[in-house]
């Protein structure tokens, strides 16, 4: 194999694939970094069997070929080379990957290509298009909410629900659960369903271009799904399991509706979250009253700590507590300037909701406080 390139595709491409190789890796073969040269593209591939990242960038193929070498070096060698071009060129005969760009020339030990597991996506039963901008928001708004016990599996991904022209994203870990949903894209399939691993969505969210103009092309088989934008595919193993029964979760009515500013409410809650991160399920304790709504938390070897916030309150006061970090999470996503939340009881769930935006839904089980 030898090909020239430019040294920027190869350093962002190799970042990106990076992410599938294996931390402790079976065998020294998942370690590696998978390249191929052809029809003036280099190809690159990494795998830790659960997910799978493929990369394609224009090069200038003089001798076509394949390698293997360790991903966590040629990463950071490329990364730190310095000029504009790198060429590769390898030597089947003496197992050598050579790396040269301006004054600096390194050479890298290769493995046997045909002993690298190339995972490719089988008996497609599905197949749709989505916006990849409204891809990356259906991710951001529930992949936090997963749960990380792997001892329930169905917990730890996105339940992905497709049917008709809609697509919806759920997740839960049985004390929250974050719903997402967009009607926007063109495809009308048949309804199916998979869950997704958190750990795969986390890399789909991070390579996502986010312009309106861009489509992600998915496919859905019995094991895997798979993920394709721009010059990259991520081929997943799906989550086996059943989702549970969520909408069952979610209040029919509320009793006590509260709208407040996203912003003073979240800089109000994270000055709070410093006493109740030393308390029992970090417990911070919210009182809302017709004059306004009182953000507390009380530790007993630290002290107390108070807020006083503006509330639009329609219905009648309560006096609830929740997991600190559970509220954190959804004020950091949030995208519009209000946030309204439905309650019934101090020990019911609560529905949190963006003003304006009637297709994500998020709700959280409160805690009990003494």
């Amino acid at each position: 194999m030898k090909c020239t390139c430019a040294k920027n595709d190869l350093r962002d491409a190799l970042q990106i694939v990076a992410n599938a190789v294996p931390t402790k890796p079976s065998t020294p073969i998942v370690a590696g970094i998978y390249m191929k040269a052809e029809n003036n593209t280099l190809k690159l591939n990494a795998t830790n069997f659960q997910v799978s990242i493929h990369a394609e960038i224009p090069a200038n193929i003089e001798e076509e070929g394949d390698v293997v070498v360790v991903g966590k070096f040629i990463s950071e060698i490329i990364r730190k080379m310095s000029g504009e071009i790198v060429t590769l060129s390898s030597d089947f005969s003496i197992e050598r990957l050579t790396l040269k760009s301006d004054a600096a020339s390194f050479e890298m030990m290769t493995m046997d290509p045909d002993d690298f597991p190339v995972i490719l996506q089988e008996d497609v039963i599905a197949r749709f298009r989505v916006n990849s901008f409204a891809l990356k928001n259906l991710i951001s708004h529930t992949v936090f909410a997963c749960s990380k016990d792997d001892s329930r599996p169905a917990f730890t991904g996105v339940n992905v629900e497709v049917s008709g022209t809609s697509v919806k994203f759920v997740a839960t870990n049985t004390h929250r659960i974050a719903i997402a949903e967009d009607k926007s894209f063109d495809d009308v399939i048949e309804p199916v369903s998979f869950i997704v691993p958190a750990s795969t969505l986390y890399h789909v969210r991070t390579m996502l271009n986010a312009s309106n103009d861009s489509v992600t092309t998915s496919e859905f088989s019995q094991i895997g799904v798979s993920f394709q934008f721009d010059n990259f595919l991520i081929i997943s193993r799906v989550v086996e399991g059943t989702f549970p029964p969520y909408d069952k979760v979610i209040p029919q009515s509320c009793e006590t509706v509260a709208e407040i500013e996203v912003a003073d409410f979240a800089a109000a809650v994270e000055r709070i979250a410093i006493i109740s991160r030393n308390t029992d399920y970090n417990a911070i304790r919210f009182n809302f009253m017709k004059d306004g709504l009182e953000i507390s938390s009380f530790a007993l070897d630290v002290g107390k700590g108070v807020e006083h916030v503006d509330v639009d309150l329609q219905g009648s006061e309560i006096d609830i507590s929740f997991n600190v970090n559970y509220i954190m999470d959804v004020l950091k996503i949030a995208e519009t300037q209000t946030i309204k939340i439905g309650m019934n009881q101090t020990l019911t769930p609560a529905d949190f909701r963006e003003v304006g935006n009637n297709d994500f839904i998020y709700i959280v089980t409160p805690v009990r406080t003494q």
